[in-house]
């Protein structure tokens, strides 16, 4: 097969997304398939100047690069933008017209040939429309990748910047009614693409089911063939934990090493170390990370006066110092109701390298995480909870070696369940050309 990729993130960038689709197209071209991907070069941590993006105008037409899996990547331009929600909508909204006009005019990638399959990777969100639309004017089927729980976390867009600490006024305008009328068509736009698609992947059981069973979607007509592929990429480190059951009562370390954004919600954390230090409890809370509530997170850390440190962004393979350190390992979710759908990949990640893991999740992540005896589990947004947890942990320090099997359920997920399940939808969807599919 010859398949076509339209992603906003790819390789050299370092992201969960990025690391997905490495480790897919790997899977993919290992299989005997060709890959071709359309994305603009790395930008995630550009500093939004108007220079920059005038220099990936001069790639379009520019020789394509081959990427580390072995896929051909074709770069197209992108809009400078910072961290704001405005901004980064108006990236995404641009690098979704410039994936359309590149994968148009480089169609022939494959020595010539047009591709068999389109798939679109979500987020960004205007992906999933420019691949319907590419799809569309190549008279080919797509599958849409859909990493998130998309659309319904559009229904929580009021809470997205409670953990930044400021909305800006832009912001508070289009919030008065221009938001609900674009979640309004975005909703909409997303749901006409997932039905008309030839396959959906998702990272959660849940939310498979979830889709499955939406009369939203679907109506009373057939639903599309719909997958799990959890985010069990390799991890690019070969750590292992080591024993913590000879530490103080009266102390813990709690590293978190992730994403520093709008649904983590991390001073929940910074609430709880204050709270166990007025139990008796110091625990020092080191975080590894950036993201769009950074600043508000240091602000607040700071007026705790706890011990907390809060670090850059590190390469996965540079945390072993910050794993030895650590009595156990924090994986954070806010409490919006579309997150229990969702399973951070961290979780696989910490399971992998058998490491404890204090766990402020719902839904799916936390019967994972429960059912693999790889940590303990507290509700998201309840401070007090996990003070508690904390404090039980650093007095039965025997509880932070998690289940062994773990780490076995993760590596058969990662090297049979998930490549089988990939090559399975991707094959059906080419067979089946592009449905006729309507919401009844």
């Amino acid at each position: 097969m010859n398949i076509l990729i339209l992603s906003h993130h790819w390789h050299p960038e370092n992201g969960v997304h990025q690391r997905r689709w490495s480790w897919l197209s790997k899977v993919i071209i290992d299989a005997g398939h060709r890959v071709v991907v359309v994305t603009p070069p790395p930008h995630y941590q550009r500093t939004g100047k108007w220079t920059e993006g005038l220099k990936s105008l001069k790639l379009t037409g520019s020789a394509p690069e081959i990427g580390p899996s072995g896929e051909t990547i074709i770069r197209c331009p992108y809009l400078p933008s910072g961290t704001s929600i405005t901004g980064r909508a108006s990236n995404q909204a641009f690098v979704a017209g410039a994936s359309v006009v590149t994968a148009l005019t480089r169609a022939g990638a494959f020595d010539g040939e047009k591709p068999d399959l389109v798939v679109g990777t979500v987020p960004a969100l205007p992906t999933s429309v420019v691949t319907s639309v590419v799809a569309g004017m190549l008279r080919k089927p797509y599958v849409i990748d859909l990493r998130d729980a998309w659309p319904d976390l559009l229904d929580q867009a009021k809470a997205w910047n409670k953990g930044t600490g400021q909305v800006s006024i832009r912001e508070k305008v289009l919030s008065k009614g221009p938001l609900q009328l674009g979640t309004f068509m975005i909703r909409s736009m997303v749901n006409r693409v997932l039905r008309k698609s030839s396959g959906i992947m998702v990272t959660s059981e849940n939310l498979e089911h979830h889709l499955r069973a939406s009369e939203e979607l679907w109506g009373s007509g057939p639903a599309a063939d719909i997958t799990t592929v959890r985010n069990v990429f390799p991890p690019e480190t070969s750590y292992q934990a080591t024993d913590k059951s000879s530490g103080p009562a009266d102390a813990l370390n709690v590293l978190y090493a992730g994403t520093l954004g709008r649904a983590q919600h991390l001073q929940n954390a910074i609430d709880a170390v204050q709270i166990a230090g007025a139990k008796g409890l110091t625990v020092h809370l080191r975080m590894v990370g950036a993201g769009a509530t950074r600043q508000a997170l240091v602000k607040h850390a700071d007026a705790s006066g706890c011990d907390i440190e809060i670090l850059g962004r590190k390469p996965a393979d540079e945390l072993d110092a910050d794993y030895d350190w650590a009595d156990t390992a924090l994986v954070h979710l806010t409490d919006w109701e579309p997150l229990n759908r969702a399973v951070p990949s961290k979780t696989y990640e910490l399971m992998t390298s058998n490491i404890h893991i204090s766990a402020v999740v719902a839904g799916e992540a936390a019967d994972i995480i429960a059912q693999h005896r790889a940590g303990d589990v507290v509700k998201p947004e309840n401070p007090e909870a996990l003070a508690d947890l904390w404090i039980e942990l650093a007095q039965n320090r025997d509880r932070l070696a998690p289940d062994g099997g773990a780490a076995g359920w993760v590596e058969r997920e990662r090297t049979e369940v998930a490549p089988e399940r990939l090559l399975a939808i991707l094959d059906s969807a080419v067979k089946a050309g592009r449905p006729h599919r309507k919401k009844t």
